[in-house]
């Protein structure tokens, strides 16, 4: 460029040279010592202004490039800093960077730089440096994500398969976002799958449990064995629990039987208004707390033209009616349950907490399966409670802590579910109990009805949860039915909702949702 401006300046004034006519020599003589050396500074003037927005440019995207990088040393951001600079610097012939620096401040990197511009009139004027300044704050919030599964029946074969590897990409992404920061366990994650219950723990054994403290090794203190929230005890239509026997401890039936049965660790939803609430149990109402599941035996085939209930395990031992037999608590004693069992329907993999071993998190997504139907309230409820600083859990850090994030992802392939039954009960039991035990408010009526009322549990639930100032995403994936205002309208606002037509955009979902969190911020 240089080259070129002066061969121009030198062809004018052979042009001016050649002129023969007296007085325009004079003039364009003095207008050429006037206005020459004008002209060239304002050429320079224009190139360095010009240099100085490229050497900005250039800092701003290699800060950036730092701040994203791993480097965790003052050294390890400097090198990486300035590898990058130098590649965005490597197109402007003519300048010559004269210092650059990228320092590590607490979340931030800091980063400077000075290069002397090209200039064409360097014997008239003194041209100063280009500066250029730039910072990028590191995305240093911590995390708590909880990451919502659906597992049921309908996500079998390839569903489950595509869930299993998006979400796996997307811990590893959350991972890899945590490692760029210098805060202590900087990413959390905890894993709720879940289906028509959720499970808090595996296979707890009751061969210890003391039936008078209600206590025993892998026993929580939120629980409430003995349903006291129930209402009269086997009462259909009224809220009633499933033994004829109020208070019947659930844990002391199960050691009652034989073969040391365990607690599959499953649980009922609690009452409401608590089954939208991360409100901790409290003494003075029964309802706060967590009713442990257990699907009773229900009554035998009566006559050979009954249709078989669908968890008959124990010969039912009495007379009566299916009430009778269905509530009874003695033949239990001594019972090895045949063809089902209190724990069936619990066969989903558990919770995890909070955690940062991410090795043992992905396990945990490998080992998930496809079973039941379609809770979504329980499941986005347990999502909550693994976030929350509150029982049962109580693993999250309080609200409103500075630097830290809470985000919920729920996923799901249905719409809610609460089926009927050609029986007695109405439904199957599951982890809202029997519908006549009136857990989702009502005690009876249609499918639609029920799916309803689980839906209006739902949209409450999400705008409690936004009231924490928790973000949650929600992901929709090849639901034919129904409307997808529910869970548009559940997401923190509507980019935080996705419709996934096809289960092989799973993936891309993930992506999306793991770039939105992993967010830096440039400022100048």
């Amino acid at each position: 460029m240089r080259t070129s401006i002066l061969k121009g300046l030198t062809a004018r004034l052979k042009t001016g040279a050649r002129d023969e006519s007296g007085a325009a020599a004079i003039i364009f003589a003095v207008a050429l010592v006037l206005l020459a050396p004008l002209t060239l500074g304002v050429f320079d003037l224009y190139i360095g202004a010009n240099q100085k927005q490229k050497l900005q440019d250039a800092l701003d995207a290699a800060a950036l490039f730092a701040a994203r990088s791993s480097a965790q040393t003052q050294q390890e951001i400097n090198e990486v800093g300035q590898r990058a600079l130098m590649a965005n610097l490597s197109a402007f012939p003519g300048s010559a960077l004269v210092t650059s620096s990228f320092v590590l401040d607490g979340p931030k990197v800091v980063a400077s730089a000075e290069m002397t511009p090209m200039a064409v009139a360097t014997g008239f004027f003194q041209h100063g440096n280009v500066k250029a300044g730039a910072e990028v704050l590191r995305a240093m919030d911590r995390l708590e994500v909880a990451l919502v599964l659906d597992n049921t029946g309908s996500m079998a074969g390839t569903k489950m398969t595509t869930l299993k590897s998006a979400a796996k990409d997307l811990v590893d992404k959350l991972d890899a976002a945590g490692k760029r920061s210098t805060a202590k366990d900087p990413i959390q994650i905890s894993l709720v799958p879940f289906s028509s219950t959720v499970r808090v723990a595996e296979n707890v054994s009751v061969k210890t449990y003391n039936t008078t403290t209600r206590t025993g090794p892998g026993i929580p203190n939120w629980l409430d064995s003995r349903a006291l929230g129930h209402n009269a005890a086997g009462t259909p239509g009224a809220g009633g629990d499933i033994f004829n026997t109020a208070n019947t401890d659930r844990f002391a039936v199960l050691k009652s039987m034989k073969d040391n049965q365990v607690w599959g660790g499953c649980v009922e939803s609690r009452r409401q208004p608590f089954d939208v609430q991360d409100t901790a149990p409290y003494s003075a109402n029964v309802d706060s707390y967590f009713v442990p599941y257990f699907a009773p035996d229900e009554p035998d085939q009566l006559n050979w033209w009954t249709a078989k209930n669908p968890n008959t395990y124990i010969d039912d031992g009495s007379n009566g009616d299916n009430w009778a037999r269905q509530g009874n608590v003695a033949k239990y004693n001594n019972a090895k349950p045949s063809g089902g069992g209190p724990n069936q329907g619990c066969d989903l993999e558990p919770i995890m907490p909070l955690t940062t071993d991410m090795s043992a998190l992905k396990s945990a997504i490998d080992s998930m399966k496809a079973v039941g139907n379609t809770n979504i309230p329980m499941g986005l409820v347990w999502g909550w409670h693994t976030l929350s600083p509150n029982a049962p859990l109580a693993d999250g850090v309080a609200y409103g802590t500075k630097n830290h994030r809470k985000i919920i992802i729920l996923m799901t392939d249905g719409d809610n579910v609460f089926g009927s039954a050609s029986n007695h009960n109405g439904s199957p039991y599951s982890g809202l109990g029997y519908i006549w035990q009136g857990l989702l408010g009502i005690t009876s009526g249609s499918n639609s009805l029920r799916a309803q009322k689980m839906d209006e549990r739902l949209a409450l639930l999400c705008n409690n949860i936004k009231a924490k100032e928790i973000v949650l995403y929600t992901v929709r994936v090849e639901v034919t039915t129904g409307s997808s205002d529910l869970l548009r309208n559940c997401a923190t606002d509507p980019d935080k909702f996705f419709d996934v037509q096809n289960v092989s955009q799973l993936g891309a979902a993930f992506d999306a949702i793991a770039g939105s969190i992993d967010n830096l911020r440039l400022t100048k």
